[in-house]
């Protein structure tokens, strides 16, 4: 009899252990193949500009990946698409209703199974073009380079290839559009400004800090400039414009496809 009730509880508690499993299991995934076809219409119209189609990365970071950084499972994933990564410049995604969440999670989920296409070039002549092009007065890689552009260490892990590709070719195409604060800083980062002086000299750099009365510039030789704004003649936002020349001219096409293999590199898998 003791026997038969300690057995009758092993099973109990085993059966119990199985369906909480198999509960957890259907909240985390697997997907029905309706859920992913629906969540990838969704994604084109939420997603797709930022990164990119098929989820290969834009102005946000490739989606093909067996695990995201910032959304390691499906609960960081929901919070991620509800309340987005202010820090990061993405927005919240609109709202949207308890299926419609569940569709997009389950389209990004399946991008991760996808085998993201190799990038054209070579990304070891990449890293010699860089050297060569001059790339490091402006940008940091490893804590090498300078100071007056994005820093370039990871990249790789947060932009597409394309992405990366139109910046070098054309920089200002791929600059934020308008001069509307951001959540990481306040403002729109690296935005050219040429401030008149009282004096009539002129400062040309980016802006680092901006309140009500003053400015805060980084001159193209890397030296920082602070100005309150009652002192100077003008105050001139460039926007739309790159402090970056653009590079479609200077490069071949082999040795384009070389550097933007080398900042696809930039980051590494995680």
């Amino acid at each position: 009899m003791y026997v038969t009730h300690a057995l009758t509880a092993s099973i109990s508690v085993l059966t119990l252990a199985f369906l909480l499993a198999a509960s957890a299991a259907r909240a985390q995934g697997p997907y029905s193949a309706d859920d992913v076809k629906a969540g990838g219409v969704l994604f084109g119209g939420l997603c797709v500009t930022c990164h990119g189609f098929n989820g290969t990365g834009g102005a946000g970071p490739p989606l093909t990946r067996p695990k995201l950084l910032n959304a390691p499972d499906d609960a960081a994933l929901r919070v991620v698409i509800s309340d987005g990564i202010p820090d990061r410049g993405m927005p919240r995604v609109r709202r949207t209703t308890p299926d419609e969440l569940r569709q997009l999670m389950a389209y990004v989920r399946s991008l991760g199974a996808t085998t993201q296409a190799p990038v054209k070039g070579n990304p070891t002549k990449g890293a010699q073009i860089y050297a060569s092009s001059g790339c490091a007065t402006c940008h940091i890689v490893r804590g090498q380079g300078g100071v007056l552009g994005p820093e370039l260490t990871d990249i790789g892990y947060l932009r597409g290839a394309a992405y990366l590709r139109q910046a070098i070719v054309d920089p200002g195409a791929v600059l934020p559009s308008g001069t509307l604060p951001i959540p990481s800083r306040g403002y729109r980062e690296f935005l050219p400004v040429r401030v008149i002086k009282a004096d009539g000299s002129v400062v040309r750099g980016v802006r680092l800090n901006e309140d009500v009365f003053t400015l805060q510039v980084r001159d193209q030789s890397g030296r920082m400039h602070s100005f309150r704004k009652s002192e100077t003649k003008a105050i001139q936002k460039e926007d739309g414009i790159s402090l970056m020349p653009p590079f479609g001219d200077r490069l071949k096409n082999e040795d384009l496809d070389d550097l933007v293999a080398y900042l696809a590199s930039l980051g590494g898998a995680r």
